[in-house]
Formats: C-alpha cells, sequence, structure tokens
C-alpha cells in the first residue's frame, strides 16, 4: 500500500487500494427548520446542532453548543449506542451527528418568533428515544470530488520523467570502432531508465470540504518506452537498414549505412551518432467517496512525448582500398 505523498513502484497484476474518505472535524453544518402554520397561531423551531467526536478507551465523547450558546456534553456506548452509531464495517467519521433542538413560539407577521428555551427534542417519526437525553441524530456525510477535489498530480509527474531525463541510455555499435562505407553499421542502445514499461503509484489527500472530511486519492503513474529517433550525422540523411544477423540481439538495434568515409565528412573524421528516446506518460485516478469507488483518466500536465538525448557516440567509417601486388 503507498503512503500518503510517497511515490511508489506498481507492478502489473498489483492491487490499487484507495483511502476512505477522512476527516479532522467530525461535524456537519447547522441546520434550521421551521414549522409552516397560519400567522398568529403556536409555532415551534427546530434546529440541529453540530456535534464533535473524540474516541476514548471505551465510549465516544460528544460535545457540543447548543442554539443559546450553553456547552453540552454525552457518552456513546459502542456496545449499546441504540443505533446510533454506524453498521459494522463503515465508519462513524462517515456521518455527520447532531443534538437537535426544539424552542415554542408563536406567528409575527408571518414569521415564526420563538419566545420560549431551547430544549432537547426527538421528533417521534425520526428517532423516539425516550431513554435517551439529549436527542442524538445521525445522518450519512456525503463528500464527492466536488467538495474535496484532487491536488494536481503534476509536480510529481515531473519527478518521475526527470529521472528519464537525467539518465538516458547510451549507444554501442558493430562494426566498432570502424564500419566501412556502404555496408550497414548496427547501432543500438543499453541501459535504457525504462525499457519498456514502469509503474508508480502515489497517495495524496484531496482539499478538506467545509467540515474538514477529505477524500484521499491514488494516483497510478504508467510510463511507456515509445520509440527512438536516430540521428547518424550523415549529410546524405538518416535513413535505416536492416541489420546484418552478425549483430546479433540488441535492445533497439537498428543499422545505418553511410556512403562517405567519416575523415570527408568532418573535421574530425568521425560522425557524430546520437539517439532520441521517447516516452508517453498516463495517469489513472482512484478514488472512494460516498457513492462508492471510480476510476478515471486524467491529464499529466506536461507535454508529450518526453524525450531523452544520448550523449555523441564517435563511428568511424572507412572503406577497403585494393592494394596492387607485384610491379
Amino acid at each position: 500500500m503507498a503512503q500518503q505523498g510517497q511515490l511508489v513502484d506498481y507492478r502489473s497484476g498489483a492491487s490499487i487500494s484507495c483511502y476512505t474518505p477522512g476527516n479532522t472535524a467530525p461535524y456537519g453544518p447547522t441546520a434550521v427548520r421551521s414549522g409552516t402554520v397560519p400567522d398568529g397561531t403556536q409555532c415551534a423551531i427546530f434546529e440541529d446542532v453540530p456535534v464533535r467526536l473524540q474516541d476514548l478507551p471505551t465510549s465516544i465523547r460528544a460535545t457540543w453548543t447548543s442554539p443559546d450558546g450553553r456547552s453540552a456534553s454525552g457518552s456513546i456506548d459502542p456496545g449499546n449506542d441504540g443505533g446510533l452509531l454506524p453498521p459494522s464495517g463503515q465508519g462513524v467519521w462517515d456521518y455527520d451527528m447532531y443534538v437537535r433542538y426544539g424552542r415554542h413560539g408563536t406567528y409575527q407577521n408571518g414569521q415564526c418568533q420563538g419566545d420560549g428555551p431551547w430544549l432537547d427534542s426527538c421528533v417521534p417519526f425520526q428517532r423516539p428515544s425516550p431513554q435517551r437525553v439529549p436527542c442524538l441524530i445521525r445522518e450519512p456525510h456525503v463528500i464527492t470530488p466536488a467538495t474535496s477535489p484532487p491536488p494536481s498530480i503534476t509536480p510529481y509527474v515531473r519527478r518521475v520523467v526527470g529521472d528519464l531525463v537525467a539518465r538516458p541510455g547510451s549507444i554501442h555499435s558493430l562494426p566498432a570502432p570502424k564500419g566501412l562505407v556502404n555496408l550497414p553499421t548496427c547501432f543500438w542502445l543499453e541501459g535504457l531508465a525504462v525499457p519498456r514499461e514502469r509503474d508508480s503509484t502515489l497517495v495524496l489527500p484531496g482539499a478538506p470540504d467545509s467540515t474538514g472530511r477529505r477524500i484521499y486519492y491514488t494516483f497510478l503513474i504508467r510510463v511507456f518506452f515509445a520509440g527512438v529517433d536516430w540521428d547518424f550525422d550523415d549529410p546524405f540523411g538518416d535513413g535505416q537498414t536492416a541489420p546484418d544477423p552478425a549483430c546479433g540481439q540488441h535492445p533497439q538495434l537498428t543499422a545505418h549505412s553511410y556512403q562517405m568515409i567519416s575523415e570527408k565528412a568532418s573535421s574530425d573524421g568521425r560522425y557524430h551518432v546520437r539517439a532520441t528516446e521517447k516516452y508517453q506518460v498516463t495517469v489513472d485516478l482512484y478514488w472512494d467517496d460516498s457513492y462508492g469507488s471510480h476510476r478515471r483518466t486524467v491529464d499529466p500536465g506536461i507535454p508529450l512525448p518526453i524525450t531523452a538525448t544520448t550523449p555523441e557516440y564517435d563511428q568511424y567509417v572507412g572503406q577497403v582500398e585494393a592494394i596492387p601486388i607485384g610491379s
């Protein structure tokens, strides 16, 4: 499992574990609800105040502030909570918890004006609880990428591809150190940072929502080798030809046939060969929110393909000259 903010190599076939939504402030916004009754009649105002939860060794401590500013607290027994805590397998932090208060009043000018004290109140059809004071209410907390958006993955992608640019492969050739004009000279690359594919995973927290909860996102960064462009430093072109079987088997093996000896092609008598490696990058994003598990492809945020150019490789190319025998 990847740790938060740490790039981890990913092996094909391994499972990806998505962190569940978490939080640092397990409470929801205050909700004010009023009954609709004719003017001049009695009315009631209900207000749900948010509850903070704290884990203790044998219980969960709940604290809150009443609508009129009084601090209050209660204790929840996980073994005998009367259905208040979430079902087994669900986290208490996936829910918002409230204490419901009620206040009597009368309608004045079309508004319910409270004139009595705020009291703990449970609406019977929602949670009849004659044994429980105060009245605690549990509601699922909805969190999505809209309320806890993912961070940018671009800085981490740049870190991954930076290794590629800093460590290009090396060129080798045959015949070496000298090839012959009009005959294929074999070239290949060794020591590629990513010969085929390299995958990394990264876990990052999303932005906190209004209650301090956040989604933890798992990114899967895949880097693919996408080919190589050869520069044979040949004024007649960089065309490639089939390698001679005598060159054997090598990674990225190719061949080029020079038509001019290197002493005529450059001032130092050598061809300066280079290879530009090309890589593609994809990023998949995984997360769990209130509606289940999800996956989507995201923009890595960098120009593609990624290129890495090898140092110059000096290739001598000569010719076979006939030597007359006798006079």
